[in-house]
């Protein structure tokens, strides 16, 4: 059998490899290099960076330096101790090694289970893939598990099968650092437009795909739902790479965030508890603020408030308690919570054996 060849650099290869085998290239020869190395010595060794002019090569470098920092790898400079106008580069073990991190073989089956029920439906699949097999190296592989006889099983995912494709594009651009486009269905406009998105991350809240990133058309931080997008989702542009995140970006300021505040604040609602629900509201729903507890009808209850962008997602929510909540404010939060029951309760009625609906109203 031929021996496969190995991947070598060449002008004609796609852009995202031939930059992979460069920067591969450049962490090789720095890790193996005794002292440190000018930048006219890494031009003329370092694959891919040879043949270039100088002006390209320092552009290129540079960008090569700052998307390894990015993952980790951080190429340090210093001044040459036999010429001081000349810079030189040098990459420290410990800027590259990571500390030996082992797992039982139980903890490597319970992982290799984890990411096999998961095959489809979640958005880093790809890269944890091949984090486990080099954490399995050398000995024997947990991969090839048979879950078909597991007794565990997924219940249907609530997204659509164009929200499962757009995933893998939205994952990839995530780790790429890739600017998207593709049509967007707003719930509140009722029609489509076509946005261009840096997506920063993806999140899953309430059986929902999202991502979080730099919206271009409004040039704000904006959260869009993977079920709604329509149509293809394509690059922007061919560059390697189009963003970095913001170091001040916290994806965790958007997974906290409740089904009823996934955009822009409309404003703040006050809604009463029953004191012995108080702490699961507190836990599940961090952005919903306590302010007071208080008898009302010789019953305790606990009256919050919490910003919303989505009122119907919020009524549903208050509706979907029960006896157990109150909604106390704004008026026209309260009205329309009202004419929603009214709905609710003309439909599951008789009308013909009721001679004034007026009179029973609760």
């Amino acid at each position: 059998m031929a021996r496969p060849r190995p991947l070598r650099y060449s002008c004609s290869m796609p852009k995202d490899d031939e930059k992979l085998i460069r920067q591969l290239s450049l962490v090789s020869f720095l890790l193996n290099r005794p002292r440190p190395s000018t930048g006219r010595e890494i031009q003329s060794v370092v694959e891919g960076y040879q043949g270039m002019l100088d002006t390209a090569f320092a552009r290129r470098f540079f960008q090569d330096r700052q998307d390894l920092e990015v993952a980790g790898i951080l190429i340090e400079s210093a001044k040459d101790s036999r010429d001081e106008t000349v810079e030189v580069y040098y990459l420290p073990e410990e800027n590259y090694h990571l500390p030996d991190l082992r797992f039982t073989q139980e903890e490597l089956r319970a992982l290799t289970v984890a990411l096999a029920l998961l095959r489809g439906r979640f958005a880093y699949e790809r890269p944890l893939l091949l984090a486990l097999a080099c954490l399995t190296h050398g000995r024997s592989s947990p991969l090839e598990v048979d879950t078909d006889g597991l007794a565990v099983s997924l219940s249907a995912d609530a997204e659509s099968e164009g929200a499962l494709k757009a995933l893998a594009r939205f994952e990839e651009a995530v780790s790429r650092g890739k600017t998207l486009c593709f049509d967007y269905y707003s719930m509140y406009r009722d029609a489509s437009s076509t946005r261009t998105l840096d997506p920063y991350c993806l999140l899953r809240m309430g059986g929902h795909w999202y991502t979080v990133g730099r919206d271009h058309g409004s040039g704000a931080i904006r959260m869009f739902r993977l079920g709604r997008i329509e149509g293809p989702i394509t690059f922007a542009t061919k560059n390697p790479r189009d963003f970095h995140v913001p170091a001040d970006f916290r994806a965790d300021d958007y997974r906290a965030r409740p089904p009823w505040l996934l955009a822009q604040a409309q404003g703040v609602a006050r809604f009463r508890v029953a004191e012995d629900l108080a702490w699961w509201v507190e836990r599940s729903f961090p952005r919903v603020r306590r302010e007071e507890r208080d008898d009302v009808d010789g019953m305790p209850w606990v009256t919050f408030s919490t910003e919303y962008s989505d009122p119907d997602q919020l009524l549903a929510w208050i509706i979907g308690l029960g006896d157990r909540v109150r909604l106390l404010t704004p008026p026209q939060l309260r009205a329309r919570l009202k004419a929603a029951l009214e709905v609710t309760w003309r439909a599951h009625c008789d009308l013909s054996e009721i001679a004034d609906p007026e009179d029973h109203r609760g």
